[in-house]
């Protein structure tokens, strides 16, 4: 078999391995997370909101990513997988060091509370972590996409090699073009776990640490209040977030008058309540329904029933998570879009969730923006090391998430327009990125040092 022949049947393996792994993949998790939208979202499938339904594709999408990167680098040339092959084992590896550290810092602090609260605390914290892998990878990729390139442009300059690829005609910017490609990709990646993955990991982070507990062991009661249609659930034994379909029991269901929301209409006090997704719908267990008359009118008796179906709206996930509603970071991307275009809450809540929906935009785009800042700030010809540049780089991007709380705040409190706030950070940023080319790469002119290189290929 010839040379060629062997290098095109690797490249197909590689090829066919992403593809199947992406479906294994896809096949375990997607079942999982149309059943989850069945606890979470009001309804049938049919009715769910168009931004909801994109959860299950964009999940297959992300599953789908490492056959997407292999594609285009089975078809480049043996520089670009070279420096493909660099950049993508250091943002591996620059991602991986910052996990790991993340992990251990927060089970440290977390190891008392899964000793306290789990009959079997290591495998709990497992499974907990698990699900806290989409937010911690959302807060760190912006950094750790920026710090592989930072690695690999150093390396590849440091070296040398960088100066011999551009003699052989190409340009800095064609060298570097594969590092935008997987940089690009790894954005993808940021920005599919942003729509819901990781605010659904805050979330869940927020009830099991804060969760408390009775003398029993018991999740505590809680009180979940639906202003929209205006009923108080009292539940003593509420369902677990990780087991939302299991009965709840001890439950008073109190139904106020839309119209007059102080006068309370009907009381149902039941043994059990069960959610049945299939239908939308509620089944009550030995309860007791009380109607309340209008003052000065003469009540109706009590009725019992052994089952009393009821078509309340609240599903399991908005009773034992109701601080879904409250906190914007638990909020997916899709549900602060459908907050927007319903026009729900008061006009602070707007502001806040128009900025947030931009901010979330914006960083995606930033991950190409640092990219564009490692640049000039890893790559030198002259004989000095680049650990200066390396250095204000690292800097610059710590002073991004101070610009990425400023300027938003300036949003959420209506002084500055949302979209405005959430790009003035990544206009800054590129513009800085530009000055340093120019001064660190072309000694010339912004206008030459384009025109010379955006016309110059290999």
């Amino acid at each position: 078999m010839s040379h060629t022949m062997k290098a095109a049947l690797k490249k197909l393996t590689l090829l066919l391995l992403c593809l199947a792994g992406g479906s294994l993949l896809a096949l375990c998790l997607v079942p999982n997370e149309l059943e989850q939208m069945r606890w979470e979202l009001s309804g049938m499938p049919d009715s769910y909101p168009l931004e909801q339904k994109f959860r299950p594709y964009l999940l297959a999408l992300l599953c789908y990513i490492p056959f997407l990167a292999a594609l285009p680098y089975t078809l480049m040339g043996t520089m670009d997988r070279y420096v493909s092959r660099c950049y993508i084992n250091y943002l591996f590896l620059c991602t991986a060091i910052l996990l790991l550290v993340y992990l251990l810092a927060d089970f440290t602090d977390n190891m008392e509370r899964f000793r306290s609260r789990f009959d079997d605390p290591l495998i709990q914290a497992l499974h907990f972590y698990a699900t806290q892998l989409p937010m911690f990878l959302y807060q760190i990729l912006p950094y750790t996409i920026m710090m592989g390139a930072l690695w690999c442009l150093s390396k590849l300059s440091g070296s040398s090699e960088l100066t011999g690829m551009m003699q052989s005609g190409r340009s800095l910017l064609r060298v570097c073009m594969p590092i935008f490609l997987y940089a690009g990709m790894a954005a993808l990646v940021y920005g599919i776990f942003g729509f819901h993955w990781a605010p659904n990991g805050s979330l869940y982070r927020q009830l099991i640490l804060k969760q408390e507990k009775n003398e029993n062991d018991q999740a505590a009661p809680i009180i979940f209040r639906s202003e929209a249609y205006a009923r108080i659930w009292r539940i003593r034994h509420p369902a677990s977030f990780r087991n939302p379909g299991i009965p709840m029991r001890g439950l008073i269901i109190e139904q106020f008058d839309r119209d007059n929301p102080g006068r309370l209409t009907t009381q149902y006090i039941a043994d059990r309540a069960e959610w049945n997704k299939e239908n939308s719908t509620w089944s009550l267990y030995n309860v007791y329904t009380r109607r309340i008359a209008p003052t000065g009118q003469r009540p109706t008796d009590d009725t019992h029933n052994d089952v009393l179906i009821c078509a309340f709206d609240e599903k399991p996930y908005q009773i034992i998570a109701p601080t879904q509603n409250n906190r914007i970071d638990a909020m997916g991307t899709s549900v602060l879009y459908e907050l927007i275009k319903t026009g729900s809450g008061s006009p602070e809540d707007r502001y806040r969730y128009r900025t947030e929906w931009h901010v979330r935009l914006a960083r995606i785009f930033s991950c190409w923006v640092l990219v564009l800042l490692a640049v000039p700030s890893a790559v030198t010809f002259q004989r000095r090391s680049p650990m200066k540049g390396i250095g204000i780089a690292v800097l610059l991007a710590a002073l991004m998430l101070f610009l990425y709380r400023v300027f938003p705040s300036l949003g959420e409190s209506g002084l500055i327009q949302a979209w405005i706030s959430a790009w003035i950070p990544n206009a800054i940023y590129f513009c800085i990125a530009l000055y340093l080319i120019q001064k660190n790469l072309a000694h010339r002119s912004l206008g030459e040092w384009l025109q010379t290189h955006l016309m110059n290929r290999s």
